[in-house]
Order: C-alpha cells, then sequence, then structure tokens
C-alpha cells in the first residue's frame, strides 16, 4: 500500500512555520506497516493545490491532508 502525504500552506514554504504533520505522520504510518511513497508541500492556490492533490490521487492508495485549508470556494 503506497501513502503520500500533502501538507498544504503557503506559511510553509516561506519558512514562518515549520511543518511538524509530516514527521509524526510518517512515523505512525510506518508503524502501522504502511509505505509512505511521496510528501508535498504546496501553498494555498487553487490551481497548484489541485494540481498536486490530483497528482497524489493517481500515484497513491492514501493520501493524507494536512494543514490549513482556506481554498477558495469553486462553484
Amino acid at each position: 500500500m503506497r501513502a503520500e502525504i500533502v501538507a498544504s500552506g503557503t506559511e510553509l514554504l516561506l519558512g514562518q512555520i515549520s511543518d511538524t504533520n509530516t514527521p509524526f505522520i510518517a512515523n505512525q504510518l510506518a508503524m502501522m506497516g504502511i509505505d509512505l511513497y511521496y510528501a508535498s508541500i504546496v501553498g494555498i492556490t487553487f490551481q497548484r493545490f489541485m494540481g498536486v492533490l490530483k497528482n497524489a490521487l493517481e500515484r497513491s492508495d492514501i493520501v493524507i491532508i494536512s494543514g490549513g485549508l482556506a481554498l477558495p470556494k469553486v462553484i
């Protein structure tokens, strides 16, 4: 089983805060015997986030999203 973590937040990319969620989740997955293949950080713009999410869903069995998801509403 392939897992992937997508951490969202421009503040992570700018180094304003540290991503402590990804290492914690990675450790928990390892303890459950689930292989982590990818971990990504993406800023909160709709197009970039959706691009990363689309790739993740195509290549991984499990996708875990972490971070503040204040994406604009699309109609």
